[in-house]
């Protein structure tokens, strides 16, 4: 499997959308230029290895699943327990 820079932009606009962040948002928390988020979204730029890190440890992923939309064992395993961990964490805010 080899880097693809639309395959991995579309995934970084998948994980901003998946927490309904816009990208100026997500941009701004990044410390970056919201037209250097699009480029990266679009696939027409590639970023440094330490931004697509920054990223990585935004949204809680591996780096495999960033740039090659590889999920290790653990991967639907940890989505499922973070879903978890969010509901119960909306049910205590009830209390």
């Amino acid at each position: 499997m080899t880097f693809d820079r639309r395959s991995c932009g579309a995934r970084i606009r998948e994980l901003r959308k998946s927490k309904g962040m816009t990208q100026e948002a997500m941009a701004s928390d990044l410390h970056i230029s919201d037209t250097h988020l699009r480029k990266l979204e679009a696939g027409n730029r590639s970023a440094s290895i330490e931004l697509y890190i920054e990223i990585a440890q935004y949204f809680e992923v591996s780096l495999d699943e960033l740039l090659l939309g590889r999920r290790g064992p653990g991967g639907p395993v940890k989505a499922e327990l973070k879903d978890v961990i969010g509901r119960l964490m909306q049910l205590t805010e009830k209390l």
